[in-house]
Parts: structure tokens; sequence; C-alpha cells
């Protein structure tokens, strides 16, 4: 799993997650594209633990 996170004046919020890395770089092309404020990263996501 990624997650396209956008980071705006030092805070983090994810924007888009898939299971392909290639779908997640492509919403991040997006978004820069649109000049839109924040800097774009592709982070894989982490795993969540199981209860």
């Amino acid at each position: 799993m990624y997650e396209l996170v956008i980071d705006y004046n030092g805070d983090e919020y994810v924007a888009f997650s898939a299971e392909k890395k290639r779908e997640v770089e492509l919403v991040a092309q997006r978004h820069i594209r649109s000049l839109a404020s924040g800097l774009a990263m592709v982070r894989e996501a982490k795993k969540e633990a199981k209860k």
C-alpha cells in the first residue's frame, strides 16, 4: 500500500492511497501540475498492527 502525503506549512495529511505505486505517482503529478500548495511525497504505508 502506498500513500500520497501532502506537507503544507509543517502539517502532513494523506491525500490519496492505493495498492499500486504508479497510481499514487500519477495523482502526485496531478497535484504538482495543478500548482496547489504543499509538497507531495509518495510513501509506503505502514502496516497496521493486528489486534
